[in-house]
């Protein structure tokens, strides 16, 4: 389970350096995680080496900065790394995973609404007394509700006639010949969401 990140993509030399020294701290005797993979001694060992490559390539010289941008890379390895035994240690522990210093990663932001399930339309079955059913998947629905009326949709009482997991359905149990009025509404991790636009359709 992936609780934190390494944060290393967008870093230059310097934030690598920057990350790398807060983590060796905060992972060096951490007894979260007694057998760091890779080890903080070798963590170390590549940013120092990347700080004196870092200054080496003040001098605009084409081969110290090759040094730099390769060592540069080696030291963001090793981060990723680190975070990947970071995550299968703390196997799904956030407290012990954020001890080590790196960050959490983002998580995707919860669904607040559900939209109306829409192109809901009804065409007669081939089975004498149904109506088919289909219409448009709906963002993050699990579920969705079928509901049917007799009456003036404005007016008339709604029953809940099916419950589907796919985007069409069979209403059974109609009088063969009759118009009725259809919605259909989906349920996600919030409930139900809005009813769709009304369809009418008569049973086979």
């Amino acid at each position: 389970m992936k609780l934190i990140k390494a944060g290393t993509s967008r870093l230059n030399a310097e934030g690598l350096i920057a990350k790398s020294e807060y983590v060796e701290g905060m992972m060096t005797s951490n007894a979260n995680f007694p057998t760091p993979n890779p080890t903080i001694a070798s963590l170390t060992a590549a940013r120092e080496a990347l700080v004196t490559a870092v200054a080496n390539a003040n001098s605009r010289a084409i081969a110290d900065i090759a040094v730099r941008n390769t060592l540069a890379v080696e030291l963001r390895i090793l981060l990723v790394n680190l975070a990947r035994y970071v995550n299968n240690v703390a196997a799904g522990d956030v407290d012990k995973a954020v001890s080590s210093g790196f960050e959490l990663a983002k998580k995707p932001e919860p669904t607040t609404h559900l939209d109306p399930p829409v192109r809901l339309e009804a065409r007669v079955s081939d089975f004498e007394g149904c109506v088919d059913l289909s219409w448009k998947r709906v963002e993050d629905a699990r579920m969705y509700q079928v509901y049917v009326t007799e009456g003036d949709p404005a007016t008339g009482t709604w029953e809940m006639v099916a419950v589907s997991s796919r985007t069409r359905t069979r209403v059974t149990d109609l009088t063969p010949g009759k118009f009725y009025s259809f919605r259909v509404t989906a349920l996600g991790r919030i409930g139900e969401g809005p009813a769709s636009d009304v369809v009418s359709g008569r049973a086979a």
